[in-house]
C-alpha cells in the first residue's frame, strides 16, 4: 500500500511540474502567424475620373481587374507628379470591384489634398505600394502652360469603357463606386497616350537559350503573379508551328519559373522544334483558350526569314524578370531568376 500511495505522490508531483512549466512558457500558448498576404496590385486601374461641380463631389475612382480582394493600405495617387492620396489600413477593394475616393482639397476625410478640374490639362498616376507605377490618366501635352492650359469643360467624367479595360472617353453620366455608363459617350481628343489596358498576362516567356548542344537549349516560363497557374493546354509556337504543349498535371508557382529543356525533342518535357541562337526566329506563347499571351520575335519577317543572323552565345532574358525587355545576357540562368550583370540590348529583337 505504501508503494502505490508513494507511486501516486510521484505523479501529482510531476503533473504539478508539467502544469508549472507551461504557464512560465509563453511560447507553449502563442498560436502560430497567419500566413502574409500578397496581393496583386498589377490588377489596379483608374477606372472614372470627375473634376465637375463642387469640390466634394470631384472624384477619382479604381477598378479590380483580377479575381482577388486587394487591400489599398500604402497605395498612391499622384496628380501633376505630387503626392494628393494615399491608400489607408483597412481600405479594401473587392474583385472586380470599385472604390471611389470622393472630394477634392481636403473637403472629405477620405479624399484627395489637390484640386482637379475638368477643364485643364493634368496627370494622374496610381502606384502600388512599393512604388511601381501601375496606370495614367493624362489630358494636354506638357510644357510652359501645364496645369494652365484651358481646354473643353467635361461636366461628365472621363470613364474606361468597358470598365478596367477600355480606353476612357467622355461620359455625360457621373458613376462614381459604380460601373460606367457608356451611353452617350465621346472620344477626348486632347488625352495622351490614352489606350486600352492590357491586363498583364499571368505567364510569360522570360528567358530563352539558343546555344549549346541541342539537350541544353530551353524556353523558360515564369508566373508573376500571386497564385500558382495551371499550365494545361497552354502552347508554345516557333515559326508559326506547335512545338510544345503543357501536360494535365504541370503547374507554375506564384513568382515561379518553368523550364522547357531540350529541342528538337531530346528530352522529354522538351520542345519538338530546333532553336538556334544565331537565326531569325518568332516564339509566341498561347494560353490554354489559344489566346496568345505572349511573344518573342527577332529579326524581321520576309525573304530571309530563318536565315543566319548575329549569334547569341548567352541568353535572352527579361530583366528585369517577368515585366523587363529582353536583353542578351552572358549569364544563362535557366529556372532561376535571370542575371542583369553585363546585360546589353539586342538590337535584332522587336
Amino acid at each position: 500500500m505504501k508503494k502505490i500511495f508513494l507511486a501516486l505522490a510521484a505523479l501529482a508531483t510531476m503533473a504539478a511540474v508539467s502544469c508549472v512549466k507551461d504557464e512560465q512558457n509563453p511560447d507553449a500558448l502563442v498560436p502560430e502567424p497567419e500566413p502574409e498576404v500578397v496581393y496583386d496590385y498589377t490588377k489596379l486601374v483608374l477606372n472614372e475620373l470627375s473634376g465637375a461641380g463642387e469640390d466634394n463631389e470631384k472624384f477619382f475612382e479604381l477598378y479590380n481587374t483580377g479575381s482577388q480582394e486587394i487591400d489599398l493600405a500604402g497605395v498612391t495617387i499622384n496628380k501633376d507628379e505630387e503626392l494628393t492620396w494615399t491608400g489607408a489600413k483597412g481600405q479594401k477593394i473587392p474583385a472586380n470591384g470599385f472604390f471611389a475616393i470622393v472630394g477634392a482639397k481636403g473637403t472629405t476625410a477620405d479624399g484627395f489634398s489637390s484640386g482637379f478640374s475638368a477643364k485643364k490639362s493634368v496627370i494622374v498616376e496610381l502606384f502600388a505600394p512599393d512604388g511601381t507605377k501601375l496606370d495614367t490618366f493624362q489630358r494636354g501635352e506638357k510644357g510652359s502652360a501645364w496645369g494652365d492650359q484651358a481646354l473643353d469643360n467635361n461636366k461628365g467624367s472621363w470613364s474606361r469603357i468597358p470598365d478596367g479595360t477600355g480606353a476612357f472617353m467622355i461620359t455625360p453620366t457621373a458613376t462614381p463606386g459604380a460601373a460606367n455608363n457608356g451611353e452617350g459617350a465621346t472620344g477626348d481628343p486632347d488625352l495622351v497616350g490614352n489606350s486600352l489596358v492590357v491586363p498583364q498576362p499571368s505567364i510569360v516567356l522570360n528567358e530563352l537559350y539558343g546555344a549549346g548542344e541541342d539537350n541544353e537549349k530551353f524556353f523558360e516560363l515564369y508566373n508573376p503573379g500571386s497564385k500558382e497557374v495551371s499550365l494545361k493546354g497552354y502552347t508554345i509556337n516557333k515559326d508559326e508551328e506547335l512545338c510544345w504543349t503543357g501536360a494535365d498535371d504541370l503547374k507554375i508557382a506564384a513568382k515561379g519559373f518553368y523550364l522547357i529543356l531540350g529541342a528538337k525533342g531530346t528530352t522529354e518535357t522538351g520542345f519538338s522544334s530546333g532553336f538556334s541562337a544565331k537565326k531569325t526566329v518568332i516564339v509566341e506563347l498561347f494560353d490554354a483558350e489559344g489566346k496568345k499571351i505572349d511573344t518573342f520575335q527577332r529579326g524581321d519577317k520576309g525573304a530571309g526569314w530563318g536565315e543566319t543572323i548575329e549569334s547569341n552565345n548567352g541568353s535572352w532574358s527579361r530583366i528585369p524578370d517577368g515585366t523587363g525587355k529582353f536583353m542578351i545576357t552572358p549569364t544563362v540562368t535557366g529556372g532561376a531568376a535571370n542575371d542583369a550583370t553585363d546585360a546589353k540590348e539586342d538590337e535584332l529583337v522587336k
